[in-house]
């Protein structure tokens, strides 16, 4: 139920801008912090007490976490893989571009 919906949604949503910018931390923190709310049924009348460390909840399923993603890590392996086009594909129009304008 949770997990799935902060898996589709809560992580989904930021992916395009993440795929271009190196999100700020803050930002990152409180989408974090909407997540873990949302996870642990918190809200602002009542917390409640994480059970689990956020660290093990972001881990893949087949190691014990919950599978929801780190959007630090998610952030740095989307503009990795932009940097990795960019470097095998020189002879695209938006390789050279990009080379010509910024070395």
């Amino acid at each position: 139920g949770r997990i799935t919906l902060i898996n589709s949604v809560l992580s989904a949503l930021p992916i395009y801008l993440l795929s271009f910018f190196r999100i700020p931390k803050k930002v990152v923190q409180k989408i974090v912090s909407i997540q873990r709310n949302f996870l642990w049924g918190s809200h602002q009348e009542a917390s409640k007490i994480p059970w689990v460390k956020w660290d093990k909840v972001c881990l893949p399923k087949n190691k014990g976490g919950l599978g929801i993603k780190d959007l630090s890590l998610f952030n740095a392996a989307l503009l990795g893989k932009w940097g990795w086009q960019l470097a095998n594909n020189q002879d695209q129009p938006w390789s050279r571009i990009l080379i010509s304008k910024y070395g």
